[in-house]
Order: C-alpha cells, then structure tokens, then sequence
C-alpha cells in the first residue's frame, strides 16, 4: 500500500481524470472471509474517497449463506463496530459491462488508518512483507474450474439444483465442438476482463456437463489475488445476464468432476525467472520453495479446503491429491512441478485449493509456506514417480473440516504467518460451517436413511 499522503494524492488525481472522461460511479469491493467481493455502488466522489466508506466489522462474521456469527471483534459486547474500506488506486479499473462506472478494490482499516488484521487483503499484505526480504519476486497465475446452467429460479429455489440444464449436453474436455455453445460466453468475457486490464490466458471446455476452466494470466501475489477474486464475481455476473448461472462448488455433485482452484506459481529476480535448475529441473531456491509448500500443506489444509463439500473433491483417481506429494508432471500430486517446454515456463503447480476457495487466503498461505522453505533451506527428497497417493512417505490431508481445523489451531507456522487472531477468527469462521452442517443433519431426515431402512426395518 502507498503511504496515505501519496495515495490521498492519486486518488484525487483519478477522481479529476475519471469525471472529466465521464464516470459518475464506483463499484467498491471489499473480499470477505469466504474469498466473495462484497461492497457497494457509490458515486465516484465517494468511491474515491480517501477516508473511505465504512462497513460494519460483521463483514467478517458472516458465512457464505449470511449466517451472523459473533467474535471478539465484532459482537453484542462492542456493539458491532465499523471499519473503514479505503479505496487502493492501484486497483481502479473499468467496470465490466458498464457505461460510467469504475470498480476499486478496498483495504479494510481502522478508523486511525491501520490495517484491519481480519481482512484477507491485509493478511496477504503481511506474508508479501514477511517475503520481501528474501530478494526475490513472486508469480502467481490462478486456474479456476466452474459448471454453467441455464438459470431457473424455480429449481433452485425448490433445491433441485440436480435437474437444472447445463450449457452443453456433452461431457468432452478440451472440445471445439462444445465451444459452439460456450464460445459466446468465454469471449465476452475474455473482452470484459482484457477491458479493464485483466488478462485471461485462456477458457476451455473440462471433463463435465457445462463445464469450463478459466486459466488467468500470472502476476504479483497481491494483483493475482484481487484478478481472482473479480473473474468468479465478473464471470458469475455476466452469466446472469445472459440468462445463465454458475457455481464454483468444489463438488457439485457427485459421478460430476470436482472444480479446482489450481494455482501456478514461481520465483522471478530482475524480470527473470530462477525456478529452473538441474535437479529435477528446479534450482536449490526452487527445490526449497517446492519444499515448503509440501511442509506446509497440511497446516494450511482449512484454507485450501474451507467448506464441508470441499472433502467430496478429495480423490486421487480424478487427479485430486490425498496427501501433501510432489511430482515432476504427475498430476496425482499436490504439488506439480512443471519443468517443460523451457526454463522460462518451470513454475510448481498446487493442485489442492478447489474453485471454492478465498484467492487471498490461499495465495498467502503459499507464499507463507513457499517462502519458509527457503529461508530453512528445505529438500522435498525425491518426486513422487507413480500414483502419488500410494507414496507412503507424504503426510495425508485430513478427510474433514473439524480435522483440519484442529491442525490449523495447533500450526506455529499458520501463526506466525497470518497472525495468532487471524487463525483463531479463520477457525471460528469455519467450525460454523461444520455446525450448520451438524444441525441440518440432526434436523433433517436424509435420502440416504429413507434408501436404506424405510423398506428394511
């Protein structure tokens, strides 16, 4: 972030440019605990503003479906206190598919002007600080999966999301022939996100009935994040208007293929790459970053699995890893290192996260966890050479929320990395997940029980 003097100056600079260009409004967008942008339409004065607009603190104890959950820091007992969203002029970019209007990414502070440490902006912030003396630059390039339907409010509404009709009948990956009916689709909105500044590498067809995968052109860890962040909200808004939805559901339903949130990732110095080398085609930077995410990728697991469906993903038969491996290639590891087709493109793929994930999160728990093996000088040992799942040598992922929840708690490193407030607010936050899941089970007689004892018993 600038320093308030400066950003006060360009901010004001964009407002006076922008209004004489003709834009009246600004959408600002704040990230919330679940990784969704939230925020408001405002004039562009206000958007621009640098004092801010101000939201309450219940931004961060709210659940994906606006269950309100009190913490410490926001609650009956401090009477649910507001923070200010500062708009971050490095962020302001056209809006998709509007006339007038800009959109700015908002930092989420105090009233003094000091980060909010619950915001995800701000933990992502701290471990890009914690990383920065280490001489080198971070790339980070995210891939998301997503299903698309034709909208039917009816069906939804009624909980028959089984029988809603997707954007094409065929299951076929990487096919030109179900491209005639997504192509309309994937070029706008390649336009709209090249329109403000957004690169889109590419859209295809994946392994599923409406099925398409979003690959985001690689950049800074901070530009990576927000770029994530608005693709599933831009890409979900311009579904609506063509009469269609979306749903980044790690597991949407099951015989389906699950949705990844794959994100690429490398180390650069001067402009220059230096993730390749002669050991398996990493150099010892690069072995050591490798190193430290498969350290780190059971202590983080909350975050690259934060919902109850994100373990119905789980399955290394469909390349969806079991425990925390690398492999050269390999596709059934977590962590996929690619060393092909030259030096330039060697970058670790990490294959955990799924498409329901918060980018901000999972970008800083890499970098966290990337960077830690290096400054420990770590060896991943040998790459996983068959079905990683089998490797008995890497530790398993926890198969459940409260599993990964009580590692998370317990990891040093996920403290000393997001800050001991953060992790404990992180695992409130998913703990109401598990309840709400708990409370429906013991609320609701399921399918499966009618299945298996109404006839039997």
């Amino acid at each position: 972030m600038t320093n308030r003097k400066e950003r006060s100056k360009r901010l004001a600079e964009l407002n006076k440019r922008l209004t004489k260009e003709g834009v009246k409004y600004a959408q600002i967008e704040t990230p919330d605990m679940d990784g969704g942008l939230r925020g408001k339409l405002v004039s562009l004065d206000k958007g621009l503003s640098d004092t801010g607009s101000a939201f309450c603190t219940i931004l961060y104890g709210l659940t994906v479906a606006d269950d309100v959950f009190e913490s410490e820091h926001s609650s009956f007992a401090n009477g649910f206190p507001d923070m200010f969203a500062i708009p971050d002029p490095d962020t302001v970019v056209p809006l998709p598919g509007t006339d007038a209007t800009v959109s700015v990414i908002c930092d989420a502070c105090f009233p003094d002007g000091s980060p909010y440490p619950l915001s995800p902006r701000s933990v992502l912030r701290k471990v890009i600080g914690d990383a920065d003396g280490l001489g080198y630059e971070t790339r980070f390039g995210v891939e998301y999966e997503a299903f698309v339907f034709e909208k039917d409010n009816d069906l939804t509404n009624s909980a028959r999301h089984h029988d809603l009709t997707p954007l094409s009948p065929m299951w076929n990956a990487y096919s030109l022939v179900r491209m005639v009916e997504t192509r309309g689709l994937a070029q706008e909105f390649m336009d709209r996100m090249g329109s403000a500044g957004m690169s889109v590498d590419a859209v295809h067809t994946e392994l599923g009935y409406g099925m398409l995968e979003i690959a985001l052109g690689h950049a800074p860890p901070l530009e990576a994040a927000d770029k994530a962040a608005r693709a599933k909200l831009y890409f979900r808004q311009l579904c609506r208007e063509r009469g269609l939805t979306a749903t980044f559901m790690a597991k949407w339903r099951e015989g389906e293929s699950g949705a990844g949130g794959h994100v690429h990732q490398s180390l650069w110095r001067g402009g220059k790459p230096v993730f390749a080398g002669a050991r398996d085609g990493l150099s010892d930077d690069g072995r050591a970053y490798v190193a430290g995410l498969v350290e780190s990728l059971v202590d983080f697991a909350p975050v690259f699995y934060p919902n109850i469906n994100s373990y119905r993903r789980m399955d290394a038969g469909s390349w969806s890893p079991e425990n925390a491996s690398w492999g050269c290639d390999n596709r059934t590891a977590a962590i996929r290192v690619i060393t092909q087709p030259s030096a330039k493109a060697v970058r670790a793929e990490h294959r955990a996260p799924g498409a329901d994930t918060n980018p901000y999160l999972v970008i800083a728990a890499m970098l966290a966890g990337g960077t830690m093996g290096v400054k420990a000088k770590l060896d991943p040992g040998a790459p996983a050479s068959a079905n990683a799942s089998t490797d008995k040598r890497f530790k398993p992922l926890p198969r459940s929320l409260p599993e990964a929840i009580a590692g998370f708690e317990a990891s040093q490193h996920a403290k000393a990395a997001f800050g001991e407030d953060v992790v404990a607010h992180y695992a409130l936050s998913r703990r109401q997940e598990w309840e709400g899941w708990t409370r429906q089970l013991a609320d609701n007689t399921t399918p499966w029980e009618l299945k298996r004892y109404f006839d039997t018993v």
